[in-house]
């Protein structure tokens, strides 16, 4: 085989070995809190399956919004607080180092949340999402006074967002909000829209960060073996990843983790 047909052929991301060592910054693992996991033995599999492919650190980040009333700062604390004492009565081993984010849907209710204070990354980045059809009224506002007061916003999946076009990303870019790629979207998981506009976004250079967006195994498993990325595509996820990486190492005092990274 010449080396264009090597440099040309297509790999999975088990294959491309870039999930070892990576740090995931969007997960629906913490068991019964959202439309994720609903059990903490099913949890404690996924994690454990997850660890097995190279995954080495994870933010479990539930879903805030005006449908899951009972998802508040305090309550998803105690949630991942229990979770992880848990883990630790069990002697559960070969996991992924686990911490708490979450992901919050920009709508009337966000406010709320915002003034009782957000689940951040690194105390500061705070991940959040809008509706798959149409933005929040007053979208742009609600990410200017982040900003303000003192947030990173980490938009995610913009790949997803039917109502955005290139007008939209460059303009949120250049306002500096920062996008996470759901990196299963390249193997077609959300459909072949996600899949080519998170291709065309990634070839751009838009993407700051990278996540699973892992709700259910059985539902994602088969994304992690399709052999949809080109070598350009590898190469430009590691850099994802790295910032990965990066985002998790830094300093974040209030933030408890689980697990090893070994």
């Amino acid at each position: 085989m010449g080396l264009l047909n090597l440099f040309g052929t297509k790999k999975s991301y088990l294959k491309s070995g870039l999930l070892y060592g990576m740090t995931d910054i969007h997960s629906h693992i913490l068991p019964g809190v959202d439309d994720g996991i609903k059990t903490y033995e099913k949890s404690v599999k996924t994690l454990h399956w997850l660890k097995e492919k190279g995954i080495r650190r994870m933010y479990l980040t539930p879903h805030v919004m005006s449908d899951l009333q009972k998802n508040t700062r305090i309550y998803l604390t105690e949630q991942f607080n229990a979770f992880i004492k848990r883990l630790e009565e069990d002697k559960v081993e070969d996991i992924p180092v686990l911490k708490l984010g979450s992901e919050y849907m920009l709508e009337a209710a966000f406010e709320k949340h915002r003034e009782e204070g957000l689940i951040t990354y690194a105390d500061r980045h705070v991940l959040v999402e809008t509706s798959y059809m149409l933005p929040p009224a007053g979208f742009t506002r609600i990410l200017e006074k982040l900003m303000e007061d003192g947030y990173s916003p980490i938009l995610a999946h913009p790949e997803r967002y039917n109502y955005m076009d290139e007008h939209d990303y460059k303009y949120l870019k250049s306002q500096g909000v920062l996008f996470q790629l759901n990196y299963l979207s390249l193997t077609g998981t959300y459909g072949q829209y996600a899949k080519e506009k998170g291709a065309q976004l990634l070839k751009n250079g838009y993407y700051d960060y990278a996540g699973s967006d892992f709700h259910h195994l059985k539902h994602h498993k088969n994304s992690f073996t399709a052999k949809t990325l080109t070598r350009k595509q590898q190469l430009a996820i590691r850099e994802l990843f790295e910032n990965n990486n990066r985002l998790w190492s830094k300093n974040d005092e209030v933030n408890i983790s689980y697990g090893s990274a070994t």
